[in-house]
């Protein structure tokens, strides 16, 4: 199963963005913009585990979050991987909230590299928004500003991504409490 860790964001959040992703997409840019249910903080993006893996692993995540306390996080900007001239991914930045989000992430990098994943390079926090499909010129939507308003985070959740030809779907395999 294809899996990653991540931060759920409230709906109220996601509706903010999910409204800026209405109106970039009515450009019709060969962009495959994230949909609403899909919004979130990806952590550590793990890839393909079985089911002894995720037995293996859950105890760490758990271990982690439980060493963190509650922070919150407050989502603004946007900006785009790898850069501006050649765009892959643009997403929307964390404002507040950033470093404890680091904190867990490389928590997780340092601890999950032993089960044999892949090392990542530096975390950046971020809410990846849209993919761009094929080179095109996003300096003006990297341009336009969006802010949310702040939200708690209490838990960090390990999902299951199925690919399907409508795109990807979420579900949830296990919740982890921070504090």
């Amino acid at each position: 199963m294809r899996t990653f860790i991540a931060v759920e964001v409230p709906q109220q959040v996601r509706k903010i963005i999910d409204d800026f992703i209405h109106t970039e997409a009515k450009r019709e840019l060969p962009i495959k913009w994230v949909k609403f249910e899909n919004l979130h903080i990806t952590l550590k993006f793990l890839g393909e585990i079985d089911e002894s893996k995720k037995t293996d692993i859950t105890p760490s995540i758990e271990s982690i979050c439980g060493k963190q306390n509650p922070f919150t996080v407050k989502m603004g900007g946007l900006g785009c991987f790898p850069n501006p001239k050649n765009p892959r991914v643009i997403w929307v930045g964390v404002t507040q909230g950033g470093g404890e989000l680091c904190t867990i992430a490389d928590a997780l990098e340092k601890e999950i590299v032993q089960f044999g994943f892949k090392e990542e390079k530096r975390f950046h926090p971020h809410l990846t928004i849209g993919r761009v499909k094929k080179r095109c010129g996003v300096e003006d939507i990297l341009a336009k500003t969006i802010h949310t308003d702040p939200f708690e985070v209490s838990s960090v959740v390990l999902f299951k991504s199925t690919l399907k030809p409508e795109g990807p779907v979420y579900d949830e395999l296990g919740r982890f409490t921070i504090g």
